[in-house]
């Protein structure tokens, strides 16, 4: 079964660029084994204590220039396909409701293409954001729209299920972080004149990101 975890980075305005990232998995453990991995990387002296372990936490902002790049390598050699999109703020107050809608239409965008990529049953999990309970079902809802759009085009049905999970213990979403801040970090280093190819940590995982455009999605 496939898994899809989508979390954002940059939803404010100053924060110039918001980002949000759906990461492709197979299988429901495949966040835990990859984490693992990375973990005993950054902290060797815990490789035999996997409780200790277990409650590291991996957030990317939080990651100095030299850690996101010894993640980056060891995600660079795992089977993970990261289809991204970004949307540059402007410099007028927007309200939150016009921001989360602008979230929802990438997160769609984001959601037709991973079925476009997978077949099957797909399980997508979303990081949380506020509080739940106000926007789920809505959002939800949105995505289903999607599918069926997906349906009508393609003629293929596919049963897809929704979840939503705190990026703060969900291993998943803590690689969709990852690659949210590592896709948004490009786009501001490019804006600076970095050429994208030398930004890093981008430059170790570029050949498993699909950079997508943001458009009115219909």
């Amino acid at each position: 079964m496939n898994f899809a975890y989508v979390d954002e980075s940059g939803t404010l305005i100053e924060h110039e660029i918001m980002t949000v990232s759906l990461v492709l998995l197979e299988g429901r453990r495949a966040p835990e084994r990859i984490s693992e991995r990375i973990l005993e990387l950054l902290y060797p002296h815990l490789a035999d204590d996997p409780r200790a372990l277990g409650k590291k936490k991996m957030h990317f902002a939080d990651m100095t220039g030299d850690v996101q790049n010894i993640v980056a390598g060891q995600l660079a050699q795992e089977n993970i396909v990261g289809v991204i999109n970004s949307h540059w703020h402007t410099n007028e107050e927007e309200k939150h409701y016009t921001l989360f809608s602008r979230y929802t239409r990438m997160v769609q965008i984001l959601l037709y293409k991973a079925l476009e990529r997978t077949e099957g049953d797909l399980t997508v999990v979303i990081a949380e954001q506020g509080s739940p309970d106000t926007y789920r079902a809505a959002l939800f809802a949105d995505l289903d729209k999607t599918v069926e759009l997906y349906k009508q085009r393609t003629g293929k049905y596919r049963k897809v299920t929704y979840e939503l999970k705190s990026a703060q213990t969900h291993r998943g979403l803590q690689l969709a972080d990852f690659y949210a801040g590592t896709v948004r970090k490009m786009w501001l280093e490019s804006k600076s004149g970095v050429e994208t190819h030398l930004c890093s940590p981008y430059k170790h995982v570029q050949h498993q990101i699909q950079l997508e455009d943001y458009f009115e999605f219909e």
